[in-house]
């Protein structure tokens, strides 16, 4: 499974300031209202890290992908 947030939302944060060339620092909101902050998407889609940990797979993350509500931008 692809670790891209739903397209809806990635078309959102790729019009948000970029953090670093090409990455987009946002926290994502949950549909159960959680917060996951200091997200870093390459590209506004596909998350690499969160805080200082990176991402390789979809085990790397405590939640669901499919379960992202929103984005907010860090910037």
């Amino acid at each position: 499974m692809s670790r891209e947030i739903p397209n809806n939302l990635s078309d959102k944060a790729a019009s948000f300031p970029e953090s670093s060339y090409g990455v987009n620092r946002v926290t994502l909101v949950l549909g159960d209202g959680r917060k996951v902050n200091e997200v870093y998407l390459a590209w506004g889609k596909e998350i690499v890290k969160i805080r200082n940990r990176s991402i390789k797979s979809m085990e790397d993350l405590n939640f669901d992908i499919t379960k992202i509500v929103d984005v907010i931008s860090e910037i």
